[in-house]
């Protein structure tokens, strides 16, 4: 599910068939209404998480959710890295 056959994180095929994410890029431009949207989904299934996950699933959810963005936002200023 997260990972391919060679054992590499699968974030783009994951994101790529996400519900949301298709009907965002569905005409090819993300509108300031789609990203607030996004925005309001998120937060309110962070606030989900506050209630259903204890203390320390939460801190492994806060940590997973950073991670995800530092590699985010790291694999996207290394692709820019390279069209230099």
């Amino acid at each position: 599910m997260f990972f391919n056959d060679q054992g590499i994180i699968n974030i783009d095929e994951v994101v790529a068939n996400e519900p949301s994410y298709l009907r965002i890029m569905e005409d090819g431009v993300v509108t300031d209404d789609e990203l607030f949207s996004q925005s309001q989904k998120v937060i309110a299934m962070l606030h989900e998480a506050e209630q259903r996950f204890d203390n320390s699933d939460q801190e492994f959810i806060k940590r997973l959710f950073a991670e995800t963005n530092v590699l985010s936002v790291v694999y996207h200023y290394h692709s820019l890295q390279n069209i230099r």
